[in-house]
């Protein structure tokens, strides 16, 4: 609260740097979501005056949705932990029909369908409006009232209207809900027509029944307008396949058959500009479209997001047009947006509609005001292959054309993507599956194996993650589109991940970004300042001095950290340090003791990428004296019997059998490529 409070003097831009930074913290730490609600139910009247709170509790449940759309499910955990709240307030009386509805509005700005327990009961509607709707005369009159007073506040426009009802829908008894999209369907005048037309776009599939109803019933009755038959042949394709399209679709043979003409009366506005950016990692494409009609100009703006469809698509009214230029130098600064076309547009668009409704996820209302004024008639879905997505542009034709050689030098020239892109810095993997294959590693190398392993997985997302990016840059004519589409076309072909240098900076940055997914970490830390923190290296002979006068060696050391390193099942930290401990502590300097444990983790993690080279490995205890191989051995042995229990007989190989059989014998039972080699084997299981 005071960094939001101290941002408030410096322009929107720090006020959202502010909230990002805490979006992050709320999500890892969303105890604190639960506590933001406690807080605004204990004001008596809250209202858009608490905009410190509730900007932050926004911020929150935003990130929530992005972080449950891309796999992670700690947005989910936010999300029931804040809902988990608002029910406790609500069943503690502590939520008047205030909080519900300044709730409501939350909750649906950002995307998000309102828990129930928003829901305000029949009998508090009536206390609060202090009125009964006995008969259906007075629940008419009571509607009346409503949309006249939204109406004046909307200024007349359907999609301002749609707004302030929808934001008040979770609110509102469900009764009361139904109440009021069939009374609006039901109405003669224009402006009810174009509400229907957005909530046949509604995520409810009974409401989107509802409009579709209605608007049949206009069409019975003979008052519906010929530009909304134009909008609903285009619209009916952007629905999810239910019973709202049948009855579209009815609708439109109806008309047909009586001879009702589809007739478009709004001439679109005239396009000045489109900038269009490059996908982020997570797939999500942002569009503005600068547009003028007469006197007035407008920019108009898209969310794509790949997997989801059309996130968002709103206008922006812009005073002249020196604003309206601002907001598109703005875009190609901050994001990198590059100059587009209304062909690019279409296509991208059309390829999000599909993606939503693979999901039956049909796009966001604006849309439709959206493709209107950008004259785009013809929208339909257009589900395409990545491979097709490629060979549709010019530059494929230009790359298979290029001899081998050259395909790989535009390959290799990836690597200077991320100097002139920088949208790149967000193209990495942030999922729990990513942060899973991660997380079971036992060192660094194995880490880095495994994410290469994972990553073959994920070959598709990120060839069409390059495709879309490749249209908006042969579009705008920039050199690099032949370079994306090659590397697209390369992953498709299976080249080796490690041989296409976008893919090794991909796996760095998911890598990077899985070691600062902590609320602790500092965002602003540089990789400088991360090396400067990190650990000096070991100085020779310094663990030793450590160690001196507890009986244990370095070489003891080693050996008992293979053998906690490459047991089957995990042994974690404090069941294998109280053995060093005990015999560390009593004898060692309070101010030394953090550098013994850096150094401790830093042999730990040399001992476990070792164990994975057999080479290195068996040049690493030869190189040892006879008796410093005893003290290795000795160790070793201690790790294998100590912890049995993580060598499971169910599923013990013979390897591992010869593996603890050496163990208990020492080397000299053994030849040292043999256990160099049983050692690597199963490192590369535990790997795997």
């Amino acid at each position: 609260m005071a960094a939001l409070a101290a941002a408030g003097a410096d322009g929107f831009g720090a006020r959202r740097d502010v909230l990002e930074r805490m979006s992050f913290d709320l999500l890892h730490r969303p105890a604190l979501g639960g506590q933001i609600v406690a807080q605004l139910c204990a004001i008596e009247t809250p209202s858009p005056n608490d905009e410190d709170l509730l900007d932050l509790l926004g911020a929150g449940l935003d990130a929530a949705r992005i972080a449950r759309e891309n796999g992670k499910a700690r947005g989910q955990t936010f999300l029931k932990t804040v809902e988990d709240a608002l029910d406790l307030a609500r069943r503690q009386g502590r939520m008047t029909p205030a909080h519900n509805l300044i709730f409501a509005q939350l909750w649906t700005r950002n995307g998000l369908e309102a828990p129930a327990s928003l829901e305000l009961h029949r009998e508090d509607v009536i206390s609060e409006t202090g009125r009964r709707t006995a008969n259906p005369a007075q629940g008419e009159a009571l509607l009346e009232g409503l949309f006249n007073e939204l109406i004046q506040q909307a200024e007349g426009e359907p999609l301002a209207l749609h707004h302030a009802l929808t934001e008040s829908f979770p609110a509102m008894p469900p009764e009361m809900r139904d109440q009021v999209v069939a009374y609006s369907v039901g109405r003669s005048d224009a402006l009810h027509a174009d509400l229907a037309c957005f909530w046949l776009l509604d995520p409810a599939p009974h409401i989107r029944l509802a409009a579709a109803q209605g608007l049949a019933d206009r069409l019975a009755r003979g008052d519906l307008p010929g530009r909304i038959l134009a909008t609903l042949v285009v619209l009916r394709s952007w629905m999810p396949e239910d019973a709202a399209r049948r009855v579209v679709d009815h609708l439109l043979k109806e008309a047909m058959r009586k001879g009702v003409v589809a007739d478009p009366d709004v001439t679109p506005w005239k396009i000045h500009g489109i900038r269009i950016t490059l996908p982020d990692g997570g797939g999500a494409q942002s569009i503005g479209v600068a547009l003028q009609a007469g006197s007035q100009r407008k920019m108009a703006m898209l969310l794509l997001k790949q997997g989801q469809g059309v996130k968002d698509a709103y206008t922006i009214p812009c005073a002249n047009a020196r604003e309206q230029k601002s907001i598109i130098e703005r875009m190609s600064e901050d994001v990198g947006a590059l100059t587009g076309t209304a062909d690019c547009l279409h296509r991208a668009v059309s390829l999000a509609l599909a993606d939503g409704l693979a999901r039956n996820l049909p796009p966001v209302p604006g849309l439709i005001e959206v493709a209107r004024l950008c004259g785009l008639d013809g929208l339909r879905p257009e589900a395409r292959s990545t491979l097709d997505l490629i060979a549709g542009m010019g530059s494929f034709a230009a790359v298979k054309a290029l001899p081998s050689r050259q395909q790989g030098a535009l390959i290799m020239a990836s690597d200077e993507w991320w100097d002139r892109h920088e949208i790149i810095e967000s193209w990495f993997e942030d999922s729990d599956e990513a942060h899973a294959v991660l997380d079971k590693a036992r060192s660094a190398r194995s880490a880095e194996a495994a994410l290469w392993k994972w990553l073959e997985t994920r070959r598709d997302w990120w060839a069409r993650i390059m495709a879309r990016s490749a249209d908006v840059l042969e579009t705008s004519l920039h050199p690099d589109a032949t370079g994306f589409v090659a590397c697209a076309t390369a992953l498709l072909e299976g080249r080796e991940l490690k041989k296409i240098p976008v893919m090794l900076d991909i796996h760095e940055q998911t890598i990077e970004a899985w070691v600062r997914d902590d609320p602790d970490f500092d965002p602003e830390a540089s990789l400088e300042d991360l090396a400067e923190a990190a650990p000096e290296p070991e100085k020779k002979g310094e663990v030793a001095a450590l160690l001196r006068g507890t009986g244990l060696s370095p070489d003891w050391l080693d050996g008992y950290l293979t053998g906690i390193v490459i047991a089957p099942k995990i042994i974690m930290p404090n069941q294998w340090l109280p053995r060093i401990l005990d015999e560390v502590l009593p004898r060692i300097d309070p101010s030394r003791f953090q550098r013994f444990m850096d150094l401790l983790m830093m042999r730990a993690q040399a001992v476990a990428e070792i164990a994975s080279e057999p080479a290195e490995f068996a040049a690493s205890i030869s190189s040892r004296s006879k008796k410093a191989q005893g003290d290795w051995a000795s160790g070793f042995s201690e790790a294998l019997d100590r912890f049995q229990s993580a060598w499971p007989k169910k599923g013990m190989t013979k390897e591992d059998r010869r593996l603890i059989e050496i163990g208990a014998v020492g080397l000299s039972g053994a030849d040292l490529p043999e256990l160099a080699a049983l050692i690597a084997e199963r490192q590369a299981k535990n790997s795997g």
